[in-house]
């Protein structure tokens, strides 16, 4: 083992095996004197921040031979008998930033993320993401829900998208740009469960939504001032929002709830009561719907089965149905009006013999029970 010199801090985590030669001026065998540089880098990271924080987690990085030698050396020392760098020098960092700031090292969900990098020696000090839950509502027929750059110019404004780089306005933009200011964040993004067409409104108790804020200068700041200023935006507006933790997404963007619709239904004939009563024997059936033309170009060619939990319908006196709906998750409506060309069996189209179309459609109630459950915490 005479042959292996190590540093004090890599013979440190040795419980047994090798000895060091290391004297002077020797280079340590393993981090080849990088973790020499520790405190130095400490105290860059430290004095580095300019953002809110009162927690903290350390992440670290070192060059792929740094393991290979320490492998070498581990393989003498015998299973159980070694600590490896990387959780011995997260240690070492984590004690060190707490004594130089005197906060607390939280590794699942710091405030603050530290980086050390033994390769190049470098270090730096970044905000962990926040994230805002809430639901938002969508007044207008013309947002889309996330931003959707302009085609022709890939997002940089030109004469087809009148300078804004968008194809449409977006959800995403509305709520983001002033909560996104209220916590000073350089940039969001919108988790949301799942999404309405562009034309399609979002009322009642709204979809609900997670606002991913990263960088973050701010760790606090007045939500219910920022909902009350979202409240007076005629497009989109937002209700309930509150802090949550990064794994709350999950429950948000991965889970399917019934939703309940109002849709607006019209067709080359006037429709009567008892076009209404065709359309209510749909209650409680189970709808087979091949996915749509309009999405093939994005979501596989596939049969989905969806039940109608509850539908009723009632003459407009113009001789259009106004149709309230209760649905499975991932029914897709409109062509439950039109059929899609028979893609959606059976339909509205199908049971009054003609060509129906939906001229206009709201989401009046997402039942995402379920997330009053969740903690958010």
């Amino acid at each position: 083992m005479e042959k292996f010199p190590l540093c004090g801090f890599c013979m440190g985590r040795f419980s047994e095996g090798p000895a060091s030669i290391a004297a002077g001026d020797a280079e340590c065998r393993i981090c080849r004197g990088a973790m020499g540089e520790a405190g130095g880098l400490i105290e860059l990271a430290v004095s580095a921040q300019d953002f809110e924080w009162e927690t903290f987690s350390v992440s670290s990085t070192f060059p792929k031979d740094v393991f290979l030698r320490e492998e070498e050396l581990a393989d003498f020392a015998g299973p159980g008998h070694f600590t490896s760098i990387k959780n011995s020098a997260n240690a070492l960092l984590a004690a060190g930033i707490s004594k130089a700031t005197g906060k607390r090292n939280s590794q699942r969900e710091g405030d603050a993320v530290f980086e050390f990098d033994f390769k190049k020696l470098s270090a730096r000090a970044r905000p962990s993401s926040l994230y805002v839950f809430g639901h938002y509502l969508k007044f207008s027929r013309s947002h889309c829900q996330s931003r959707w750059h302009c085609s022709d110019c890939g997002g940089k404004g030109c004469e087809s998208c009148g300078g804004s780089g968008r194809n449409y306005p977006s959800i995403e933009d509305e709520l983001g740009g002033p909560v996104a200011a209220a916590f000073n964040a350089e940039e969001f993004t919108l988790h949301a469960s799942g999404r309405e067409d562009v034309d399609v409104r979002a009322l009642g108790s709204g979809r609900p939504f997670v606002l991913e804020l990263r960088n973050p200068k701010k760790r606090v700041a007045d939500l219910a001032g920022v909902e009350k200023r979202l409240s007076e935006n005629k497009n989109v507006s937002a209700i309930g929002l509150k802090m949550v933790r990064k794994r709350f997404l999950d429950s948000v963007c991965n889970s399917h709830f019934d939703k309940e619709y109002s849709a607006l239904v019209s067709a080359s004939r006037p429709f009567g009561s008892q076009d209404a009563k065709k359309i209510e024997s749909l209650a409680g059936k189970t709808i087979f719907q091949q996915t749509p033309n309009r999405v093939l170009s994005r979501r596989a060619d596939m049969e989905r089965k969806r039940k109608i939990l509850s539908i009723s319908a009632k003459p407009d006196g113009k001789g259009k149905l106004r149709i309230h709906l209760l649905a499975e998750a991932g029914t897709y409506i409109k062509e439950l009006v039109s059929s899609d060309g028979g893609r959606t069996r059976p339909s509205v189209s199908e049971l009054l013999s003609c060509n129906a179309v939906c001229e206009g459609l709201d989401v009046v109630c997402i039942r995402d029970y379920f997330l009053k459950t969740v903690r958010i915490d």
